[in-house]
């Protein structure tokens, strides 16, 4: 123990005396660690990181997939394969004898009216067993049970998340048996859950009995239509039950369920052969279903690695240093060999010096890491995909471990490698006055490690260029609308506050005119889902004269006021637009876009105009609604893709009809088109909603330009991360070649002497230090291009587009990387070319 104690004191002694070194080390270290940290950390929690809840290696998803579908499918997020009708999910769980038991849950928009405040947020309704299945205990009261799936119409009960409960209830014990409003319905508080619900950026608010998802008689179409789908379903293995046979099991029963209703509903199921080609599929349940993945899955990927890349070069450069220090102790270590001191001492000794010089970078990077983490969490602003406060600003357990292990290994493995090296050298021969003052093998691998750092540095700048040039095509995207900085967009939803169809429709008016009569505004108008919001909605559809082929796609659709596609900048193809003649008793119209028309129609706008079609499929669907536009295909959903399915306009005021599926359901994304910088509106047209009803909340206002820069975020995101390590990476690489060349010029001092005192000149010395770096340099750069090259095609097969990524990308990251470079060996050379042979040759 002594010794050790020894050895400690002796180590802190010598990071004590080379003050430059350590510091630079460190930083180094610290750098490389702490963007690993803030990047991991996001990784874990978004692709690694299970549920908190009981044996989470348990759960599972269902999906099915089936050759053809028909009925109405309600998505908020997530997969179309994931979603259920309640009586399919009532058949699994009656039927099912391998799994310990299945649970239904969907997420909606909620409006929370409570004595504190009314919050938009969302609600996730659950089968009375969902919360035991997954092992969640109350924080406070009791949660969820069977007996709660009863209808209760006035007596509803609601649990609160934890996270809520903390935040708007300030973690209130008399919370307990409060009454709570939510969309218009009074429900009474039993419980607070440690629980933020299944899907990773759609933290619920609340937990609501599954039968409170609708208040009006459409509820009963939700529970019992089988071709409603708009559940999630999760199960949870049997012990020692294997997935593989549960599925099988379970495919039994779905495949007698789905035989069932083609029975009782042949009529609106034309495809029978492809209703009945269907498989059930049990996917991994452990990390429920993550939305982010879909979101962040690809740019997280690319960040780590580029991260990984960066922390290898800093590492790389540590290693370096220590085996310059190393080297120059080489004597010191040949010594202590010839007097009879032990290998395993000098190991040692180095080996804590290296540990401590570690621990010390890995400190102040883990530091560096949950700054960045904060700062990053803190500046992102609140996206449809990334609402606030779903990524932690806290490193894990497992990020600190990862990163902590990672860097004390490598800082022991280089830190003992000149005691290696040097025990493979004749003592006498080192103690020789004339002997080189560096073991071949320690400058073979500082060169090796160089050479690595300039072909590792190629791959990080490549992919930074490539992100920004993606993220660059990305904005030159035309969405097919207006997306300018003088477009004003919020959305509100009258109908989640229990307020009748005339009542919404009456308010809505009241707040168009209003807005209207703003001198700065041009025109308002409003639609039921927002363009670009990532939300999908659609029925499948029969159109007359049209014979289907199985596999037909499923049409999104929009209901939009009659100004909107003036007001978004929308063309018209053929026909007209909706006017207010549109309403819920006349005849039913639609505008549909182009690829509707190429697919049913044949690409004729003439034959498309004398066209109708009815919602749903069979023989006994009404072809009652008149095909009366047609517009230009716009990305309405998504701006990173292009559209896949076709698109039909509806009139809004037909949505408060009693022939339409959801008659209460009215959520308004407006759309304000004013003179000047929509911006400067915003305040102003909260105030005014506010004034019209000071319960509705206004949210996602913002200009068509935030809301597309919003969209674009994560691209944003990933890129600019990927330029700020791209640009560490070069920083890294050029004080890699830098130290290289200045070690090279202080060891090779008395050769350089002697061939100036021969007669060489200035350009000969500057030739003899090129040459040193050159044949490093080019091996970096040839490794570099083709880990490059590989690492794109990698990518395409995950994004198609970058199959065409331009060749002068990859020229222009060579040539920033050989700048820098070049600058860093600039000043070795000329240090080099200074030598004075006297000075140098003096101690010969």
């Amino acid at each position: 123990m002594n010794g050790l104690i020894q050895d400690l004191h002796y180590a802190l002694r010598q990071l004590r005396k080379t003050p430059g070194l350590t510091l630079a080390a460190t930083l180094m270290l610290a750098f490389g660690i702490g963007v690993n940290a803030a990047i991991f950390a996001v990784f874990y929690q978004v692709l690694l990181k299970a549920l908190p809840v009981r044996q989470p290696d348990q759960l599972v998803i269902l999906k099915e997939w089936s050759k053809y579908e028909t009925g109405h499918l309600d998505m908020w997020a997530g997969s179309p394969q994931t979603f259920f009708s309640y009586p399919a999910y009532e058949a699994l769980r009656n039927g099912n004898t391998s799994l310990e038991g299945v649970a239904v849950t969907t997420v909606a928009p909620a409006t929370i009216v409570t004595v504190q405040s009314t919050d938009k947020s969302l609600a996730q309704h659950v089968s009375g067993n969902y919360f035991s299945l997954l092992g969640v205990r109350p924080v406070l009261g009791r949660l969820l049970v069977p007996e709660d799936d009863t209808s209760n119409v006035g007596k509803s009960v609601a649990v609160l998340s934890e996270s809520y409960w903390r935040n708007q209830f300030g973690s209130n014990l008399s919370v307990l048996n409060q009454e709570i409003e939510i969309n218009g319905s009074p429900f009474t508080v039993v419980g607070v859950a440690r629980h933020e619900g299944l899907m990773d950026s759609a933290r619920p608010a609340v937990f609501l009995p599954i039968n409170t998802q609708e208040r009006s008689a459409t509820s009963q179409d939700l529970l019992q239509n089988p071709l409603h789908q708009w559940t999630n379903i999760i199960g949870r293995l049997k012990d020692g039950v294997s997935r593989d046979k549960a599925e099988a099991q379970l495919n039994t029963i779905w495949w007698n369920w789905r035989r069932d209703v083609l029975t009782t509903h042949k009529n609106y199921i034309p495809d029978a052969k492809g209703w009945l080609e269907t498989h059930l599929a049990l996917a991994d349940g452990a990390r429920g279903i993550p939305l982010l993945q879909k979101t962040l899955g690809e740019p997280l990927v690319v960040l780590e690695t580029l991260a990984l890349l960066v922390f290898i070069i800093a590492c790389a450069n540590v290693a370096s240093l220590l085996l310059a220090k190393g080297i120059a102790r080489t004597h010191e270590i040949a010594l202590h060999t010839a007097l009879g001191g032990s290998r395993l001492r000098i190991i040692r000794k180095l080996g804590l010096e290296a540990l401590l010089l570690g621990a010390i970078g890995i400190g102040l990077g883990l530091l560096l890491g949950s700054l960045t983490l904060n700062t990053l969490a803190s500046v992102l602003p609140a996206t449809n995909s990334i609402p606030k406060g779903t990524l932690s600003a806290q490193l894990g357990w497992a990020t600190i471990v990862v990163c902590a292990a990672g860097g004390l290994v490598l800082s022991l493995i280089f830190g003992i490698m000149p005691a290696v090296l040097s025990s493979r050298t004749n003592p006498l021969n080192v103690l020789h006055p004339q002997a080189a003052s560096a073991p071949g093998g320690a400058a073979t691998l500082r060169r090796l490690l160089v050479a690595g750092e300039i072909g590792l540095s190629l791959v990080s700048l490549t992919g930074a260029t490539v992100l920004g040039w993606s993220l660059h095509k990305l904005r030159s995207i035309d969405p097919g609308f207006d997306t300018g900085s003088h477009i004003l967009t919020f959305r509100v939803d009258a109908s989640m506050l229990g307020k009748s169809d005339a009542q919404v429709r009456n308010e809505y008016l009241e707040i168009t005119q209003t807005i209207q009569r703003l001198p700065e505004v041009r025109t308002v108008a409003y639609a039921a889902e927002g363009l670009i919001d990532d939300s999908e909605e659609g029925s499948n559809v029969t159109v007359s004269g049209y014979t289907e082929h199985g596999n037909e796609p499923t049409p999104d659709e929009n209901w939009i006021t009659p100004n909107f596609l003036s007001t978004m900048d929308i063309p018209l193809v053929a026909g007209r637009v909706f006017s207010d003649q549109d309403t819920a008793t006349s005849q039913r119209v639609a505008i549909v876009d182009e690829a509707f028309v190429k697919h049913y129609f044949a690409g004729d706008p003439d034959k498309a105009l004398r066209g109708t079609f009815g919602f749903g499929g069979g023989n006994r669907v009404k072809l009652d609604c008149q095909i009366v536009g047609v517009v230009p295909t716009i990305r309405s959903t998504t701006l990173t893709a292009s559209p896949k399915v076709p698109f039909i306009y509806l009139p809004y005021d037909q949505t408060y009809s009693a022939r339409e599926p959801d008659p209460q359901n009215h959520p308004a994304s407006f759309y304000v088109s004013t003179a000047g910088d929509a911006s400067a509106l915003a305040p102003t047209a909260r105030a005014l909603v506010h004034n019209i009803d000071r319960d509705l909340p206004v949210t996602r206002l913002e200009s068509m330009r935030g809301h597309v820069n919003g969209v674009l975020l994560e691209a944003r995101m990933a890129s600019g991360l990927s330029v700020a390590m791209g640009l560490l990476a070069l920083i890294l690489a050029a004080i890699g070649i830098y130290g290289l060349l200045a070690f090279v010029v202080t060891q090779r001092t008395r050769e350089i002497g002697i061939r100036m005192a021969m007669g060489a000149t200035r350009e000969h010395i500057n030739i003899f230090v090129a040459r040193r770096f050159a044949t490093i340099v080019f091996v970096g750069i040839v490794a570099g291009a083709f880990l490059a090259w590989a690492g794109i095609n990698l990518l395409t097969i995950k994004d198609a587009s970058l199959a065409h990524t331009p060749m002068w990308l990859f020229v222009l990251a060579a040539t920033v990387l050989l700048t820098a470079i070049l600058a860093a060996a600039a000043l070795p050379a000329r240090r080099a070319a200074k030598v004075d042979p006297m000075v140098a040759l003096r101690y010969e």
